[in-house]
């Protein structure tokens, strides 16, 4: 199984999802590549995409939730530099990762190409992601039952002893 290095942009690794196609669900990963990256994908036949943005030249690395006869996939695999499972971490843009793939060639309405088939991650050098909150805790209401931006201590269960009667 092919691996290459690079920084992670736009890690969808923990849930997945496609903007795009809702129905069609999928986990992913850009990974901005230097020259010997581009070289080695290139071998692969994967093409190198550049925005001219802050990835500069990388390569975009997706796997289907589901299968076309609806048998769902695993998950990739998401592990630290010592292959400890991390599977849930939010990957920032520019960790430092490596990342494992299949090269699939492919054909539709006359047109052909290889792409790269995400396999599993692991993270090198992690930047955690966190999502942006423009806002400040101020004086006034305050809710009698913590809500799930205000729940710090990781505990998700909050939630298990009501009762559905």
């Amino acid at each position: 199984m092919p691996v290459v290095s690079g920084k992670a942009y736009w890690a969808k690794l923990d849930k997945a999802q496609n903007p795009f196609d809702q129905a069609k669900p999928r986990w992913s990963i850009d990974v901005s590549l230097n020259a010997e990256g581009i070289k080695f994908m290139k071998g692969h036949g994967v093409p190198i995409k550049d925005k001219e943005d802050d990835r500069g030249k990388f390569v975009t690395m997706y796997k289907d939730q589901f299968l076309t006869n609806g048998s769902e996939l695993p998950k990739p695999r998401l592990m630290d530099s010592q292959k400890n499972d991390i599977a849930g971490t939010l990957v920032g843009n520019g960790s430092l990762v490596k990342v494992s793939f299949t090269p699939r060639e492919w054909k539709m309405n006359n047109r052909k190409g290889v792409r790269a088939v995400l396999k599993d991650v692991q993270v090198l050098d992690l930047v955690e992601y966190s999502p942006p909150d423009e806002f400040d805790v101020e004086e006034g209401y305050v809710s009698d039952t913590p809500s799930e931006a205000s729940n710090t201590n990781g505990d998700d269960d909050l939630n298990d002893d009501i009762p559905f009667d």
